[in-house]
């Protein structure tokens, strides 16, 4: 009888504990109905961009850490006078992408969007990241383990808010100067072969392409210098998909005209680019902005301190 009672009540426990995690999946649903797979970085670099004066930036750049390694607004602004941001977010998937730049449309008119091209080949689900089938069924099934991040949001609130103030400043980038040198040689082997871009990601894409039309924007897609993350099978995938949907595609690993020295400009073996790798990316954006886009030169009026 004792362990009947013990075996109803480890039952009860867990139809409520199932009971507590649907009605709270309620509640971290978003009210915008938008499919997001991290909620806080979202909603953090949502409210970024929305406090950036309104209309002031010319160019949005996204993707996962790969962009906020390898685009430097201020270095931009620096050099060309452009005003730019960082929407990047680690680990970004498209369809946060589209999150964050339907929020970014909301209180600013960018020219152009940028979107680094290593977040393509980031599955939507966990499943993708994980071989945890439980975990996996959860985040699909229950939205409070989808946006787990989400959470963390509450206990953001209690830790130092100098690390966010000094991304902020930077617009999004993140400034490392460590040299980790990459000796790995010659990465970008020519072939035939491409990795596809994913029905669900196109679907995602597409979507931004007609976000940016509806806003008077330019997408371009940048895969920026990776040694460990990119391929000559990524870059022809996407110049495929960027070809069929007449989106202009600009692939910097097989652009020598950059010149990265992969014993200096990354900092982590070839993964990232450190401060160093990501003026040199940033100079030729820089410089094919200036040629291919009417965007306007701000030195002469904003305070050139910022």
């Amino acid at each position: 009888m004792k362990l009947n009672r013990n075996i109803f009540k480890c039952v009860g426990f867990l139809l409520g504990l199932i009971l507590l995690l649907i009605i709270s999946s309620y509640f971290f649903r978003r009210k915008d109905g938008l499919h997001v797979y991290d909620s806080l970085s979202v909603s953090v670099k949502t409210a970024d961009i929305k406090s950036e004066p309104d209309n002031s930036l010319d160019i949005l750049f996204f993707g996962d850490s790969e962009s906020y390694s390898s685009f430097h607004p201020r270095y931009l602004y620096s050099k060309f006078g452009y005003t730019s941001f960082v929407c990047g977010t680690a680990a970004q998937k498209v369809c946060d992408t589209y999150a964050i730049l339907k929020g970014a449309f909301e209180t600013q008119s960018p020219k152009v969007i940028v979107l680094e091209t290593n977040c393509l080949y980031r599955g939507l689900k966990s499943k993708d990241e994980t071989s945890d089938m439980v975990m996996n069924y959860l985040t699909d099934t229950l939205p409070v383990f989808a946006n787990h991040s989400y959470w963390k949001g509450w206990a953001r609130k209690l830790l130092p808010k100098s690390r966010d103030v000094k991304r902020r400043k930077n617009k999004g980038f993140i400034i490392r100067e460590n040299v980790i040198p990459y000796k790995g040689g010659k990465y970008m082997r020519k072939t035939k072969k491409k990795r596809t871009i994913k029905k669900d990601i196109s679907s995602y894409l597409e979507q931004i392409i007609s976000l940016c039309e509806e806003n008077n924007a330019e997408l371009i897609l940048v895969s920026t210098p990776s040694a460990k993350n990119w391929s000559y099978k990524k870059h022809n995938g996407v110049k495929v998909w960027a070809d069929a949907h007449d989106i202009t595609y600009i692939d910097l690993n097989l652009n020598d005209e950059i010149d990265i020295d992969w014993l200096t400009d990354t900092k982590d073996g070839g993964d990232h680019l450190n401060l160093a790798g990501a003026k040199k990316v940033t100079k030729f954006m820089g410089r094919y902005f200036r040629e291919n886009y009417g965007l306007t030169d701000h030195r002469d009026k904003l305070d050139t301190k910022e």
